[in-house]
């Protein structure tokens, strides 16, 4: 018989600083009622603490205690509302991704002799409510928005039979009722389907940006864990071009792109520089980039002047933004 799971009590917030407290975490730029308060009122203890997995933990007779050696709860507050900001940016970049992508789309179908942008969609809806594994999965999630008043014109306009089959929807209204997760996957298809192998590479990078933008719109902690070495695929050449021309060496980049959230912000910025072609909104992403990095960023920088992970990741950063997006740099 399995032993019974006990279930951890719920702290109170007394109880949530006296256990910091055990853990060496200090209460010295930020006052033990002052963080009290924070808890109370801003963050979700849990999700705060998290954070101290980028510090460095005490070590002692060969072996790595629970206590961390630098740490103090200002540095954890700081860090979160970095993080917070950060979803912001990478949530509005990703969004600029996605338009982009369907752009690009709509122009590489222009050229397909014979397809008349209807084609594509019907084969590829055929495809999903035949599919054998995990039939009409797609028309599922489409259908669900049929009462959406955003897309009560273009649900208006469609003929679905008894069998609740999906057809005759042109690709440029079939990408407005789609979510990103499923215009990755359309794009892989119509990709293949039209031998657009030179482009498929891109496949990869946009399924990880799916990750994170997912994780952004529910508010997840990013940069939580960025020590952690859990991702060894090998990045594209195009990207590894992108960082070359950013001075990131071999090593850095294999360190660095190692930790999932590094290499999924990493995609971003790539592929936001290669999908985005508006001067105006280049201008505007990079101004918020500008300021967000070198003022934000730094704005306490004497809390991390002895964490080594946070400055090299900072470090790393710093030279594809100097790189990539300095355009406006000295206007910020």
């Amino acid at each position: 018989m399995l032993d019974e799971i006990v279930l951890k009590p719920m702290l109170t917030t007394e109880e949530m600083i006296e256990h910091l407290k055990e853990k060496n975490i200090k209460f010295e730029q930020m006052s033990e009622k002052e963080a009290s308060k924070y808890l109370e009122d801003n963050n979700n203890y849990f999700n705060l603490t998290a954070y101290k997995n980028n510090f460095e933990k005490k070590y002692v007779n060969k072996e790595f205690i629970d206590e961390y050696v630098d740490l103090d709860f200002a540095y954890l507050k700081d860090l979160s509302i970095i993080d917070f900001k950060l979803r912001l940016l990478l949530f509005d970049m990703i969004v600029d991704i996605e338009h982009y992508l369907k752009l690009k789309i709509l122009r590489l179908i222009k050229n397909i002799p014979n397809e008349d942008g209807y084609a594509v969609v019907n084969k590829y809806l055929d495809n999903d409510y035949n599919d054998p594994i995990n039939p009409q999965k797609l028309h599922n999630s489409i259908l669900k928005n049929y009462d959406n008043i955003y897309y009560s014109e273009i649900f208006s306009k469609l003929v679905i039979d008894d069998n609740m089959k999906l057809e005759n929807i042109p690709i440029w209204e079939f990408l407005k009722i789609i979510t990103f997760g499923e215009l990755v996957k359309f794009y892989e298809y119509f990709l293949n389907e039209y031998n657009f192998f030179y482009l498929v590479n891109d496949i990869y990078i946009l399924r990880d940006i799916v990750r994170l933008r997912n994780a952004v719109a529910h508010n997840d902690n990013i940069l939580t864990n960025l020590g952690i070495k859990d991702n060894n695929y090998n990045p594209n050449k195009y990207v590894i071009d992108f960082l070359d021309k950013s001075g990131i060496g071999k090593e850095k980049r294999k360190n660095k792109l190692q930790n999932s959230r590094i290499r999924q912000i990493t995609y971003v910025l790539y592929m936001f520089n290669e999908l985005v072609t508006s001067d105006g909104v280049r201008e505007s992403v990079t101004k918020k980039i500008n300021y967000f990095f070198f003022n934000r960023v730094i704005k306490h920088r004497e809390y991390y002047s002895n964490n080594n992970l946070l400055i090299s990741v900072y470090n790393y950063f710093k030279q594809i933004i100097d790189t990539h997006y300095k355009v406006l740099q000295e206007n910020t």
